[in-house]
């Protein structure tokens, strides 16, 4: 923004708003290079103090960092807001003497070398404030202003004299030595603001990297490079603070900004970070989100490189197993077609907390990399579960309707569906989602169902008997492959061959009973339609262990099916197969066995001392029996009657 056909019209821009921009401006500047130093005193060794006082220093400034930072912050306001009121001010008298000469010998050090920056940023200042005339001391920037500031940030730390002038020290060895780039900067926002666009920029005489004047150093003058690098690239690291759709490879400008100060040292390293940024930002495969987020880690790297030696040589260079790891997994996310699978969000969030901070090494890159794959990995779970789950939901009625036609006839007749709530469904529901509802698979399915519907229906005629007989192992061989193939818990399979056994007993003897006794069953449209008994060997193939197993997530939706729990189920869930009860059946007080219990204690069976089945309950039925009397647990402590009845009980 330094060219004359990007300036701003003074004529078109407020002065006094450019002047509140130039002071938000200057404060957040000065607060970074507030934090730097404080940041940067553990290798300050010029404390004019003992080791452990100058430890014990470096501790306290770090702790009062923020409360540093707002009282300068806060002094350097008020100079801002008098504007309209500037008078000339001194050190303050009542301060200590030695303090006092520490601060003017400050002063009178960098008085030279920043005089003509002081004239010319007052010179523009005025024409924000439209004031004709004002002294040099009226420049809320000028060095006095600022040595004034840290005295009022350090007073509230009530420190010893002597750590006073220490602190002084470092104020002045490592902020006002970096002042160079600040003061350039405000002075080239003030002049594109449009005040004084004519008056040249102002020249700093300071013999630090960055306080240099335009002109080449001096052959004989060899500055510490590394001390004033990250004021250097103050003004890319502000690039790196939000991702912009206009990223680019910063390398090649910076590469040019250190020839000009004649800055070779990080030749390799800028050659290096730049080959790899440019295959990164020209990738086609990579989405631009990814780029502009990965742009933002430029200078931290670079960074990086510059402070720990040989970190771009090593095999196993963290921040390009960084990218690495990002890109392959970024462009297979694209490539699959699935992009909420992306990790973008936390790539932006972490690179946000990096920017925020004042120190990057190269465990950052690890510890980034580490939780990007942690995060992509419970993301696209997290999707996956949640397509899973919203797919069943879609499906889960339609299975539940198609259920419901074929069990109508079990219905009639007061069969209960357990099998079919817990095997059938959810495999209808597996199939439905994996292979669709006009699979073979699904339509094999449905002619098995409706075999297993058939066979627990009873017969009425000796040629029905036949067929069924031969039906029922392989119903219940096909259950069990059924079964497998959803991989349910072993106890639950166990659970329901017992209670298929039970119920094919049940059709055997009352199909038995029917013929002996001649009474044909009058059977509806939808009995006979069962019939019909095909081979059951390919259905069988299909049931492959574990092909259909439900996920997790879907259980949640199964659930919806199983009937509500009774609100007093202690007794009813303590009852065991094989325990005996006192039960009233049909008028009359009877002992009974539970001969089958469903895993989930929903549903009891229960048979006579002759093994003769009496009943069926649920548990809400049997909990109310509980409640009300009508069924009692048998104990080896009854007193009764029905105790002498106990001992001679045959076993089952």
């Amino acid at each position: 923004m330094t060219g004359s056909n990007q300036r701003k019209d003074s004529a078109s821009i407020s002065g006094p708003d450019v002047f509140a921009e130039t002071s938000s401006l200057s404060k957040k500047l000065i607060t970074a290079m507030l934090v730097r130093m404080i940041e940067s005193a553990g290798d300050y060794h010029s404390w004019s103090l003992s080791d452990q006082d100058g430890d014990r220093m470096i501790k306290l400034i770090k702790r009062k960092q923020r409360i540093i930072c707002s009282a300068f912050v806060f002094q350097m306001n008020k100079d801002f807001n008098n504007a309209s009121d500037w008078q000339r001010i001194g050190l303050s008298g009542e301060n200590d003497s030695a303090e006092i000469n520490e601060l003017k010998a400050i002063t009178a050090r960098y008085g030279e070398a920043f005089k003509e920056f002081d004239r010319t940023i007052l010179k523009r200042l005025q024409t924000c404030i439209k004031r004709s005339r004002a002294s040099v001391y009226d420049n809320p920037l000028q060095i006095k202003r600022l040595c004034q500031s840290f005295q009022y940030a350090i007073d509230s730390l009530n420190l010893e004299v002597n750590y006073k002038i220490a602190l002084y020290h470092l104020f002045a060895d490592r902020f006002i030595e970096a002042l160079g780039p600040t003061y350039r900067r405000i002075d080239g926002f003030l002049r594109d603001s449009g005040m004084l666009p004519e008056l040249p920029p102002a020249r700093i005489q300071l013999r630090s990297i960055d306080g240099l004047s335009e002109s080449e150093p001096p052959q004989s003058f060899k500055p510490d490079q590394s001390a004033c690098l990250l004021v250097l690239l103050e003004g890319f690291k502000d690039k790196s603070l939000t991702a912009s759709s206009n990223y680019k490879n910063l390398f090649p400008e910076l590469k040019q900004r250190f020839n000009r100060y004649a800055l070779d040292d990080y030749d390799e390293q800028i050659d290096q970070l730049n080959q790899i940024f440019k295959l990164i930002l020209e990738d086609e495969d990579l989405p631009s989100p990814v780029k502009q987020q990965l742009a933002r880690l430029q200078i931290y790297v670079f960074i990086t490189a510059v402070q720990e030696d040989g970190f771009l040589r090593r095999s196993s260079n963290p921040a390009r197993r960084l990218f690495d790891g990002i890109i392959s997994s970024e462009v297979e996310i694209t490539k699959s077609g699935n992009p909420e699978f992306s990790g973008i969000r936390f790539i932006r969030e972490y690179i946000d907390k990096m920017a925020s901070g004042e120190v990057i090494t190269a465990e950052n890159y690890t510890e980034m990399l580490e939780g990007y794959q942690s995060f992509v990995k419970e993301n696209e779970m997290a999707i996956r579960k949640a397509r899973k789950l919203e797919a069943t939901n879609k499906v889960l009625p339609l299975v539940k309707e198609r259920l419901h036609e074929l069990t109508q006839p079990l219905k009639i007749q007061g069969t209960r569906l357990i099998l079919f709530e817990k095997v059938w469904m959810p495999l209808m529901v597996q199939i439905a989602l994996r292979q669709g509802m006009d699979s073979e698979t699904w339509h094999k399915t449905i002619s098995m169902v409706k075999k297993q519907v058939w066979s627990l229906i009873p017969k009425s005629s000796p040629e029905e008997q036949e067929k069924l007989l031969k039906v029922l192992p392989n119903v219940a061989h096909s259950l069990h492959r059924a079964m497998r193939s959803l991989k349910l818990a072993e106890s639950l399979q166990q659970s329901l061959r017992d209670y298929l056994k039970l119920e094919q007993q049940k059709v055997t003897e009352e199909t038995a009973q029917n013929i002996i006794k001649a009474k044909r069953r009058t059977r509806s449209l939808a009995a006979q339609s069962f019939e019909t008994v095909d081979d059951t060997t390919e259905f069988d193939e299909m049931m492959q262990t574990g092909i259909f197993q439900v996920p997790a997530e879907m259980l949640s939706a199964f659930n919806s099916v199983k009937p509500e729990k009774p609100r007093k189920i202690s007794q009813v869930e303590a009852l065991a197969t094989g325990d005996w009860v006192s039960m009233r059946h049909e008028g009359k007080k009877v002992l009974a066995k539970v001969t089958w219990k469903a895993e989930d204690s929903s549903l009891f069976i229960f048979i006579d001392r002759d093994g003769n089945r009496i009943c069926e309950l649920d548990a809400n039925a049997l909990g109310q029996q509980f409640e009300s009397g009508d069924v009692k647990l048998m104990d080896s402590g009854s007193e009764d009657s029905e105790k002498t009845q106990f001992s001679f009980m045959k076993s089952f």
